[in-house]
């Protein structure tokens, strides 16, 4: 599997809100839907600058993608069972940092994305019951030459936004949020929750080029 594509559409799934207008939608499809075809939209125009500045797709992931997912539900999640065992403060610098190193790693995977070859495939989009609060989105990366890959965001209703938001992706039957809490978890585990921090700040301001291949800390 193309580890660009999955830190790609990965993009989704942890951030904070940007102050652009959010798109509003009942339809959980259709949103997601909206929000990756605007996405792509404004990277082919912005095609130019990219190049000249690979750093300006923090920019558009910040802007484009983030307002859109449950990022403290998700971190939480991420954080897992060492919730419990920070302080206040830390759990704020680790939410911090790890949404700037997601931001980071997405970005990244952008630079391998080429609006002329990929595009993404909404499967069965259908409107989600009133009483609804959790629904999965299936989609479809489709590339000429090579098979379709599978994506499900799973996505949730926020009350206080009312709105859907995305907080986790299964590539292939794999959910990179428990993924992405293995290898938290591992860094914690060695490092304590500090270092942690201090890592994924450290990765979070390295420069974006175009022939960067996504990271993850160790």
């Amino acid at each position: 599997m193309r580890v660009w594509l999955l830190g790609l559409m990965s993009a989704v799934l942890l951030s904070f809100s940007a102050s652009a207008e959010l798109i509003k939608s009942d339809n959980p499809y259709r949103l997601l839907e909206q929000v990756a075809e605007k996405t792509f939209n404004r990277i082919e125009a912005e095609r130019n600058q990219i190049d000249e500045d690979p750093n300006h797709l923090k920019t558009i992931v910040k802007e484009e993608l983030m307002p859109y997912v449950d990022n403290i539900y998700a971190s939480k999640k991420v954080l897992g069972r060492y919730f419990k065992d920070t302080k206040s403060e830390q759990r704020q610098a680790f939410y911090k940092a790890f949404t700037d190193y997601i931001v980071a790693t997405y970005a990244r995977a952008f630079t391998q994305y080429d609006e002329s070859k990929h595009e993404v495939e909404f499967v069965n989009p259908k409107n989600a019951d009133k009483d609804e609060r959790a629904v999965v989105v299936e989609t479809r990366v489709v590339e000429n030459g090579r098979p379709p890959i599978r994506l499900d965001f799973r996505v949730r209703y926020d009350n206080s936004n009312e709105t859907w938001k995305a907080y986790d992706l299964v590539v292939e039957g794999v959910s990179l949020l428990s993924s992405k809490q293995s290898e938290i978890a591992a860094i914690i585990r060695s490092r304590g929750i500090d270092k942690t921090v201090e890592l994924l700040n450290e990765k979070a301001q390295q420069p974006i080029s175009m022939d960067d291949d996504v990271d993850v800390p160790a």
